[in-house]
């Protein structure tokens, strides 16, 4: 029961982690939609977001599908969001690149929050492994 449990949230948080990947993709055409040029998202926000994706995502499975649930949240960002309003679509991005624009960052995002949680797990197991009191004779 207990396992089961433990799975479904982390499954939970990996689902929930699709939202971050679209943030800095969508502040930047959001600020184009409503000022009329774009806001240059602080290099921080694309650093920032994967180690936090990172380190909550505790399994394998939880970080594929986190990168699954990025590239749905991404799709439907471009279909609600972005496509209604064709002129800013053609005037911000070039046509038809709106799609590799936001996928792209997406998975630039993903492979960093896949190197900050193998990074966290080679950390936890040689903790576990070796820095063990050693018994004495």
């Amino acid at each position: 029961m207990m396992r089961s449990r433990a799975m479904r949230i982390d499954w939970m948080h990996a689902f929930l982690t699709g939202f971050v990947y679209i943030v800095p993709s969508g502040t930047e055409y959001i600020s184009e939609l409503i000022r009329g040029e774009a806001t240059n998202v602080p290099i921080i926000l694309f650093y920032f977001l994967p180690i936090v994706v990172g380190f909550i995502i505790q399994t394998w499975s939880g970080i594929v599908i986190s990168l699954f649930s990025g590239l749905l949240m991404s799709t439907l960002f471009i279909r609600l969001v972005i496509w209604p309003v064709d002129v800013t679509v053609h005037s911000f991005y070039t046509p038809g690149s709106v799609w590799g624009h936001f996928y792209r960052e997406t998975l630039f995002m993903w492979v960093l929050a896949l190197l900050v949680y193998t990074v966290s797990r080679i950390n936890t197991w040689h903790r576990e492994t070796y820095r063990k009191p050693k018994k004495s004779a």
